[in-house]
């Protein structure tokens, strides 16, 4: 067969024969399954997943010595406590105040017949 750019065109059958009769003599060198590996094993430590896994290895390998553990858990409680101070409302007693006239009943029922 013949394609229009005047290029022999083979089908699968032929192409297998051809193959077939002319095996490749190619030598590989010994190392050349390790060169395979070690790439493979590269490329793999390339992806976000195990970037993502080295990163909470090292970090709970750091936490289970007890300064570091220490100073974490600490530092959580001191967040925690900044955290909480800083959403108080300045003045309490008006928070309290609005707090009580949202559930009261009585306090609900008059403001809503108010004016």
């Amino acid at each position: 067969m013949k394609s229009s750019s005047n290029t022999p065109v083979m089908n699968d059958d032929e192409l297998h024969r051809v193959l077939r009769q002319t095996p490749a003599q190619i030598k590989l060198p010994d190392s050349f399954g390790r060169e395979v590996w070690s790439r493979i094993e590269v490329e793999a430590s390339l992806t976000f997943r195990a970037c993502i896994s080295r990163l909470a290895q090292s970090l709970f390998a750091t936490l289970a010595r007890p300064l570091p553990a220490a100073l974490t858990i600490a530092a959580s409680i001191a967040l925690g406590a900044l955290l909480g101070g800083w959403g108080q409302v300045e003045n309490a007693e008006a928070a309290e105040m609005a707090y009580v006239e949202s559930i009261h009943p009585l306090l609900q029922s008059i403001e809503e017949n108010m004016p």
